[in-house]
C-alpha cells in the first residue's frame, strides 16, 4: 500500500498520518459520528474495495509508550518526566495522559487542523480511573500543536496506589481499551 494517496470514510478524505506496505495510518474525519462507516483506500488511480467498518460517537484509546495499546501508557508526570518506573507519579500530582476518540467538540473539530487556542474539548463527559478508583480530570482536550483528534486528559492521581495499576479513559460512556497502566507511588 506504499504510495497511499487518500483514505475515505464514507466518502470524506482522513487526513492521512503514514503508509507502510502493510499499514495506513489516517484520522477518522469528524464528520463520522457512529454508525457503519464504508472505509475506501486510493492509490495510484485505483481504489480498494469499500470495507465496513463499526463507528461510535466515542471510542476512547488511550495511547501507549510502544505503540501496542497495551501496558505502559504514554503519560507525563506533572514535573515533565515520562510515566514509568524509574520515573512514578506521586500521589495528588497531575498525570497527562494522551489518547483519541474523543468524539464531537466543542469548538467544532478541524480535520488535520493542529490544536491551538481555543482547544476543542469533547461535548462527551470524561472520566478516568486509576487503579479502579475515580481520578479528577482537571483537563480534558485538544494537546497544544498536535494534530485534531489527539486529545490531552490531566488527571490528579489518587492516593493509596503504588506500583503499575490500570488506567481507563470513559468518554460519554464507551471505556477505552484493558491492560493500560501507569505508574504510581
Amino acid at each position: 500500500l506504499g504510495g497511499v494517496q487518500t483514505v475515505l470514510f464514507n466518502g470524506v478524505a482522513g487526513p492521512m498520518l503514514y503508509a507502510t506496505p502493510g499499514q495506513v495510518g489516517a484520522v477518522t474525519p469528524y464528520s463520522v459520528n457512529g454508525g457503519p462507516v464504508q472505509v475506501v483506500v486510493q492509490s495510484a488511480g485505483a481504489a480498494s474495495a469499500p470495507v465496513a467498518v463499526a463507528a461510535a460517537s466515542t471510542a476512547p484509546g488511550v495511547f501507549t509508550a510502544d505503540g501496542s495499546g497495551s501496558g505502559q501508557a504514554a503519560a507525563t508526570n506533572q514535573d515533565g518526566t515520562r510515566n514509568g518506573t524509574a520515573s512514578p507519579a506521586p500521589a495528588g500530582s497531575v498525570l497527562s495522559l494522551y489518547a483519541t476518540g474523543e468524539g464531537q467538540t466543542s469548538p467544532a473539530g478541524v480535520d488535520g487542523k493542529l490544536a491551538a487556542v481555543p482547544l476543542p474539548q469533547p461535548l462527551a463527559p470524561v472520566t478516568v480511573t486509576i487503579g479502579g478508583v475515580l481520578a479528577e480530570v482537571r483537563y480534558a482536550g485538544g494537546a497544544p500543536g498536535q494534530i485534531a483528534g489527539i486529545m490531552q486528559v490531566n488527571v490528579v492521581v489518587p492516593g493509596g496506589l503504588t506500583g503499575a495499576v490500570p488506567v481507563v479513559l470513559a468518554v460519554g460512556g464507551a471505556a477505552s481499551q484493558g491492560a493500560v497502566t501507569v505508574v504510581v507511588r
